[in-house]
């Protein structure tokens, strides 16, 4: 059930979303998205959770997050569930060790970030992929490596036709348009269950980004 929150605390707590992104913090950016959801929610338990990740990461290829986050940790795509809203919630995903492409790939970014490997985001049409130290990645694949060929194919999966990549798709996308994804992710999967009441909390923190 999603919590009633008065106009003067949703857009407060809405311009700390978009703070916290515009500072380049993306876990903490995500969790204070599900906080909307889990007012009560242990940020810093999570952020703890992160670090300790982190701290495990030997190395600074991709394969080295990949080690921790997919292998060890077992995070990956909710293949069951894909339209679920708490795949797009980063303390459900920790927990669950299932989510979206978008939340995943934040949260492969805050562990690389915190481990000094470079994690950007890719927002290609219909999912979501990152750069981890240079090489692309798909963290709902559970961290495989992918190039030019397998993004077509993901494109394609996720908007129907032909495999096709436009080069433009593979710019890189900061913290911020990461947070703005993933809001506009939830958006997609609160109105298609008619949750108009959630649907209102995510476009007032879309406006604030």
């Amino acid at each position: 059930m999603t919590p009633t929150w008065s106009a003067a605390a949703l857009s407060a707590q809405a311009e700390r979303v978009a703070s916290l992104a515009h500072a380049d913090r993306p876990g903490e950016a995500a969790l204070e998205v599900a906080r909307f959801r889990y007012p009560s929610l242990d940020v810093g338990h999570y952020l703890n959770r992160m670090e300790w990740m982190a701290s495990r990461v030997n190395g600074n290829t991709h394969l080295a997050l990949r080690r921790v986050i997919a292998i060890a940790e077992g995070i990956g795509g909710n293949v069951e569930d894909y339209h679920a809203p708490e795949n797009g919630f980063l303390n459900r995903v920790i927990d669950t060790r299932r989510g979206n492409p978008t939340c995943l790939s934040i949260l492969w970014k805050e562990v690389g970030r915190i481990a000094g490997i470079e994690v950007v985001g890719v927002g290609l049409p219909g999912h979501f992929v990152v750069y981890a130290a240079g090489q692309m990645v798909d963290p709902f694949h559970f961290g495989e490596a992918i190039g030019f060929d397998e993004a077509a194919a993901l494109v394609a999966a996720a908007m129907g036709g032909p495999a096709r990549l436009d080069r433009s798709w593979l710019s890189p996308v900061d913290t911020v348009g990461m947070i703005h994804r993933l809001l506009l992710d939830l958006e997609e999967s609160f109105r298609g269950r008619g949750d108009d009441r959630s649907v209102e909390w995510v476009e007032t923190a879309l406006g604030s980004l």
